[in-house]
């Protein structure tokens, strides 16, 4: 082989130096495309997700409340009471019985639902009611006291009822003001909500019993009581605190005076003797 034939480039030779950039361009390329796709794609999902689940919620909750009354509908129309309207529909009371509501007319569907609906809704505010008077509160005594007997039964129910009563209850009754507790050290400080407010029994100092939630879950953290001068209390309200918590930090206010006077005292770490797990 002569100098010449060593030097002379190769058929694969030429062809890789011409073809060599262009998967590199297409490597560039696609990927241009993907991020492009994917930042179009969750800016779609952060928009249609929350209406999408909203949306779960909400047809959840209406679907809990029609169900609930709706057998007392579907009784009223399947007794002789019931028997004219159905004819003035079209429909036999057989073919209820056989078919259901889907026997009927779709916007008749939707009629006995929100009746169902309302039927749940008067429910409620009789239960109320009752519940606001002597007998009442008797009986309420009585079937807790019933259920209290029942192992399982009696942990789910307080602890419901207790985390309701909480979220549900009145400014002067539930959270009063969004705070932020030196907890774990000095130089960290945690979402907290005042609870209550109390003195101490030896000095007069003012108290406060703060209630310092758990991430994602708000319904779950530890209670503590510190001095009130300890804390730094916010103009946040409890809903922004609430997501706070929820998302954890993520949806955040956009200020919050973290700076201050340092408390003279820093909470004590998590013991099952002097916290209290709610």
């Amino acid at each position: 082989m002569t100098p010449v034939e060593e030097h002379e480039p190769t058929l694969s030779q030429e062809a890789a130096t011409l073809h060599g950039p262009i998967p590199q361009r297409r490597s560039r390329l696609w990927a241009t495309l993907r991020a492009v796709l994917r930042a179009r794609v969750t800016a779609g999902l952060i928009l249609v997700l929350p209406i999408w689940i909203t949306y779960l919620l909400v047809k959840f909750i209406f679907d809990l409340m029609r169900d609930t009354s709706l057998w007392v509908v579907v009784s009223y129309l399947e007794s002789h009471w019931g028997a004219p309207i159905l004819e003035r529909w079209g429909v036999t009371q057989e073919q209820v019985a056989q078919q259901g509501l889907a026997a009927l007319d779709p916007k008749w569907q939707w009629i006995i639902a929100i009746v169902a609906v309302f039927l749940t809704i008067a429910f409620l505010y009789i239960v109320g009611v009752l519940s606001a008077n002597f007998f009442g509160r008797r009986i309420v005594g009585a079937v807790e006291s019933l259920l209290d007997r029942v192992p399982l039964v009696k942990t789910v129910y307080r602890a419901c009822k207790q985390i309701l009563e909480t979220f549900a209850a009145d400014k002067e009754q539930g959270f009063q003001r969004v705070v932020l507790v030196p907890f774990p050290t000095n130089d960290v400080r945690s979402v907290g909500f005042i609870t209550g407010i109390s003195r101490d029994s030896r000095t007069g100092e003012e108290l406060a019993t703060v209630f310092l939630a758990t991430t994602p879950n708000p319904t779950t953290g530890y209670v503590f009581v510190l001095r009130r001068s300890d804390l730094i209390e916010l103009d946040w309200s409890i809903e922004e605190a609430v997501k706070m918590v929820i998302s954890g930090g993520v949806v955040t206010p956009p200020s919050m005076p973290f700076a201050g006077t340092p408390p003279a005292a820093v909470p004590p770490r998590p013991q099952p003797s002097s916290i209290s797990r709610s």
